[in-house]
């Protein structure tokens, strides 16, 4: 049987034994995650086990010079396409000799404002995460979101420039027009600010509104993927992600959270990780616009890959 051990910000530990089932895409009820772009979605059933161990493949691991040659590309693409941001991700592989569970007591103790969470499971494998980014959480009426989008050292004094104030402004803009047009009520915003994460330092605007639940889960089913993890225009980034990414992204920028009836706690899967064997795969990626210097955004996944790593 599987296990799941989770921790909101400000919230218990939760640790639960069963296994992940899939589910069509209604409002649920429970632990729930999905996949980049939403194709499948799978809640935590207690006391449930499932099939045999499934065999798995470890993700495609990129050379820095392929990820330079891509990127690249991808700078050149923008210059010259209706695109005005892709999000490139890459894996990263390095030896773990801690099992995932004292990961998990280290990301809980380190990260006090992060989701943090880990499981085992017979079909979806061995994951750990500690995520910054919510994508929808709220209870009795009262929601919110956040766009964040733009990326540097925590320690770097430096002012943000232009190409991160764009990645930011590009997500703040979609999730504004979104939530207006699902009409919500008291709709606000504040930011962009800066707030710490880790060793990283992002942009953040904080969105409320009021409506009920069913309409919430709307709207974090049409916010995901946002412009923070597949680019601008949506439709057309995500396109290019799942054609040329040389991995498949799997849980990572998914949908990875708990739904009650009343109460949402959804976030999107970054600072996240797959264990196989003793080998943990980091998924990292980076804001690509016509301003973005290859060498630069290979730096960038290698300092997001510290908040786990760090604790190592």
């Amino acid at each position: 049987m599987g296990m799941l051990i989770y921790r909101f910000p400000g919230q218990a530990v939760v640790s639960l034994n069963g296994s992940f089932i899939q589910v069509q895409d209604t409002y649920l009820q429970g632990f729930i995650i999905s996949n980049f772009n939403n194709k499948f979605t799978y809640v935590f059933q207690e006391s449930i086990e499932t099939e045999d161990q499934v065999k798995l493949i470890a993700p495609f691991v990129i050379s820095p010079p392929g990820y330079l040659l891509q990127a690249k590309e991808i700078v050149s693409r923008l210059k010259h396409s209706s695109l005005e941001k892709i999000v490139y991700s890459r894996v990263k592989s390095e030896p773990i000799s801690i099992s995932g569970l004292t990961l998990f007591e280290r990301l809980a103790t380190a990260y006090p404002t992060a989701f943090v969470y880990y499981f085992q499971d017979a079909r979806l494998g061995e994951w750990i995460g500690a995520s910054p980014e919510i994508l929808v959480r709220g209870k009795e009426g009262h929601f919110e979101s956040v766009a964040l989008a733009g990326t540097k050292k925590a320690d770097e004094t430096t002012d943000w420039g232009r190409k991160e104030k764009e990645e930011q402004a590009f997500v703040s803009r979609y999730l504004a027009e979104l939530l207006q047009l699902h009409g919500v009520s008291a709709l606000t915003s504040d930011g962009p600010k800066t707030v710490i994460a880790g060793p990283l330092a992002h942009l953040r605007t904080d969105f409320s509104w009021l409506s009920d639940s069913n309409k919430a889960w709307q709207i974090a089913k049409d916010l995901h993927p946002t412009p923070a993890v597949s680019g601008t225009p949506v439709q057309e980034a995500t396109a290019w992600i799942l054609q040329n990414e040389k991995h498949e992204r799997s849980f990572y920028a998914g949908m990875i959270g708990k739904l009650d009836p009343d109460e949402m706690n959804i976030y999107v899967n970054l600072r996240c990780a797959q264990i196989i064997g003793d080998r943990l795969f980091l998924y990292l990626g980076g804001g690509f616009t016509a301003d973005s210097d290859p060498e630069k955004e290979w730096e960038e996944t290698e300092n997001k890959s510290k908040t786990l790593l760090d604790l190592l």
